[in-house]
């Protein structure tokens, strides 16, 4: 009968699916294992940057001046530098987006640029 399916096709079948399945949990662990790993990583990462607030920023004197110094060259004029802080961790990975949006900000901060009108 055409209709009928054989015991080597049913069990041809069975196999498939359970190799179909057996992949599919393998899958799933392999992701469930990655997800613990990262949730692990991340946790470890807030905790270090806690570390690093909790610590006092103590900055030397000369350090101060010489910031003080190359502002007062790239503005021209004299101030006061109120307060110094890093934005970007040394670790932390700079996209072409935060850098472009960053050099936008730090433009719009140039007082008296002019443009040449020949």
């Amino acid at each position: 009968m055409p209709g009928r399916i054989s015991s080597e096709m049913a069990s041809l079948s069975w196999a498939g699916i359970l190799i179909v399945f057996g992949v599919l949990a393998v899958i799933a662990a392999a992701v469930a294992l990655l997800k613990k790993l990262d949730d692990r990583w991340q946790a470890a990462e807030a905790a270090a940057g806690n570390r690093a607030l909790d610590r006092t920023q103590d900055i030397d004197q000369t350090t101060l001046v010489l910031i003080a110094a190359a502002c007062a060259v790239a503005v021209g004029g004299r101030f006061r530098v109120r307060r110094i802080r890093r934005l970007l961790s040394p670790r932390t990975k700079r996209t072409p987006w935060s850098a472009q949006g960053r050099l936008i900000l730090q433009g719009s901060h140039m007082p008296g640029r002019t443009r040449d009108q020949r």
